[in-house]
């Protein structure tokens, strides 16, 4: 009787193991109020022309459709189903009432890449409504581009300080990084190191072009805009690595692409130069609180106060790697390095009401990966984007969620903004 008895309760303590707990039963009464969605342009030309990148490459480099620096028309349509996805998803979750079209507002720096880009979300988020983009009328945005826009000021002395504290002078640099520039420079030559130096002599295979390992460093006081002056190997390699990237996810035919040398893997790869740089330019505290300011006090208005649900703000890598830094944010998505900023990636800030009241902040983030891009695969709940949950330094709390309440979250932003 007394087995008998036991095996009975055993019996019901494995039912209630299998049973959902309570936690999550509450977590499903949680409610979302409202979306900010922090974005990159999505695909655009190279910045160079083919003539320019084909100094760096054994091929001929591919040319785009459009002029540098413009998004493509496979960019438009692949952010149109970032757009799409972005819709259902919060349709589903309470947000966005089909012909509600002022439950979602655009706002996008002035190049086109950006204002194009707006659009292409706009059609998407709100069918059948005026796809408006709203944009400053003045030179500069200051949510984009605070320095030029006068709102904030940078001391170049300042920002030559704090990025040579970060990474020394740049030859040491450069050599700390040695690897990545040799890989890239193979991919780019389908060469060694020194079988490349000796076909780029006169009458060589690779005569007239540029080798990354002959870039000289340097690190020097910036002029105007420009923040500071670094020269490297690596920046080099980091611009060419964007530009392969780039002509990637527009679909470029791959044997047009370094003779068919060039996939996701080559690119995952290769992004580790052009992360590196961007992280010594922006990610520098002092950099990051002078660029990323007045947009994180915006943002902090905009989470806490009323508006539309869904705000969309169109900017560029350095828009969300300039927050990251002054914010001490991470992320890691399968296909890319760390931190890495693809073409059409989002920070996602939501602000949710709890089932126990309180009102709290998720952060995450999202990216198409290289091929969906490239092959423009439509975005479903069954075949999303890549996404991982971004902690808050100074707020997430332990949980899958990493909850973030609004309180500490507006003071973390406030104070990182004021460099506390």
């Amino acid at each position: 009787m007394r087995g008998t008895a036991l095996l009975r309760g055993l019996a019901a303590a494995m039912l209630l193991l299998a049973l959902p707990a309570r936690p999550e039963a509450a977590g499903a009464e949680d409610q979302l109020e409202r979306v900010i969605i922090l974005t990159r342009h999505g695909i655009r030309a190279a910045m160079s022309t083919p003539e320019e990148l084909g100094r760096w490459t054994a091929e001929a480099w591919p040319a785009f459709a459009v002029p540098p620096g413009h998004l493509t028309a496979h960019g438009f349509r692949a952010a149109g189903l970032f757009g799409a996805y972005y819709r259902e998803h919060y349709r589903a979750l309470g947000l966005l009432p089909a012909g509600g079209c002022t439950a979602a507002r655009v706002h996008a720096n002035l190049p086109q890449r950006t204002v194009e880009t707006g659009r292409a979300l706009a059609e998407q988020l709100l069918p059948g409504c005026p796809a408006r983009v709203d944009t400053v009328a003045t030179k500069a945005d200051p949510l984009f581009d605070p320095v030029p826009a006068g709102a904030t000021h940078l001391d170049p002395d300042l920002a030559l300080a704090a990025v040579r504290g970060r990474i020394g002078d740049a030859t040491a640099w450069t050599a700390a990084h040695a690897d990545t520039v040799e890989a890239l420079q193979r991919l780019l030559l389908n060469c060694a190191p020194a079988e490349c130096r000796a076909q780029a002599q006169p009458g060589g295979r690779l005569a007239g072009r540029r080798l990354l390992t002959d870039v000289p460093s340097s690190l020097d006081r910036g002029q105007g805009e420009d923040w500071l002056n670094l020269q490297s190997p690596l920046a080099t390699a980091s611009g060419l690595t964007e530009s392969l990237i780039m002509a990637y996810a527009d679909g470029a035919p791959l044997a047009s692409l370094l003779g068919g040398r060039v996939n996701a893997d080559a690119l995952n790869r290769a992004g580790a130069a052009h992360a590196a740089d961007l992280d010594a330019r922006l990610r520098t505290p002092y950099i990051a609180r002078v660029g990323a300011g007045p947009l994180a006090r915006h943002l902090v208005d905009l989470l806490a106060g009323d508006g539309p649900a869904v705000t969309v703000l169109v900017g560029h890598d350095g828009t969300l790697l300039l927050l990251a830094g002054l914010l001490r944010l991470d992320w890691a998505l399968p296909g890319y390095q760390p931190d890495q900023v693809p073409p059409g990636s989002a920070l996602v800030l939501e602000r949710w009401r709890r089932a126990d009241g309180q009102t709290v902040i998720r952060a995450r983030f999202t990216a198409q990966s290289l091929d969906q891009l490239r092959i423009l695969t439509p975005l479903t709940e069954a075949q999303p984007p890549l996404s991982a949950p971004v902690f808050i330094p100074g707020c997430s709390q332990a949980g899958p969620a990493m909850d973030c309440p609004l309180k500490q979250f507006r003071r973390v932003m406030q104070d990182a903004a004021r460099g506390e």
